[in-house]
C-alpha cells in the first residue's frame, strides 16, 4: 500500500510542478480590466508577429496634445493564421505610420497596454473581435485621440 501511495503523491507533485505554470501563463483577467472596453485612436508604430502573443504599437495623442505610446497584446501567430491572417498580410496592414482604432481592454495598473480586441483601418479592414483579440465592442464609447470637428 506505501508504494502506491508514494507512487501518487508523485503524481501529484509532479503535476503540479509541470501543471500550474501553464494555468497562470493565460490570467488575462489579472492583468486586465475585462469589465471596461476603451477605444483609441491613433497611429501604429510597430507590429510585432511573434509567440507567446504578437504585439501592436501604436500612439496616440491624449486631450493635452501629449503622444502616449500603447502596446496591445493580440492572439498568437498561430490563432492569427488560423482565422487566414499570415504574417505577411498584417506586415503590410500594420506598416508604421499607419492610422488605427483599436478596441480593447485596458490594464489594470493604468499603463498604456490593453487586450486588443480589434483594429479598423482608415480604409475600413477589420482585425475584428475573436481573430485578433479578446476585448469586445463599445457602442458609444468616446474614442480617446479623436479630434472633435467644430
Amino acid at each position: 500500500m506505501r508504494g502506491k501511495s508514494a507512487a501518487f503523491l508523485g503524481f501529484v507533485v509532479g503535476f503540479l510542478a509541470l501543471g500550474v505554470p501553464l494555468f497562470a501563463h493565460h490570467g488575462t483577467a489579472v492583468s486586465y480590466d475585462i469589465h471596461k472596453v476603451i477605444t483609441l485612436k491613433g497611429t501604429v508604430t510597430r507590429f510585432v508577429y511573434s509567440n507567446p502573443h504578437s504585439q501592436l504599437y501604436f500612439d496616440v495623442t491624449d486631450p493635452d496634445g501629449k503622444v502616449v505610446h500603447w502596446a496591445a497584446e493580440m492572439r498568437s501567430p498561430q490563432n492569427l493564421r488560423s482565422y487566414g491572417h499570415s504574417q505577411k498580410e498584417l506586415d503590410g496592414k500594420f506598416t508604421s505610420g499607419t492610422a488605427i482604432t483599436v478596441t480593447g481592454n485596458p490594464s489594470k495598473s493604468g499603463a498604456p497596454v490593453l487586450v486588443f480586441g480589434k483594429g479598423v483601418l482608415a480604409d475600413g479592414w477589420c482585425l475584428c473581435n475573436h481573430e485578433g483579440g479578446i476585448g469586445s465592442d463599445a457602442p458609444g464609447a468616446k474614442i480617446e485621440g479623436e479630434v472633435d470637428e467644430k
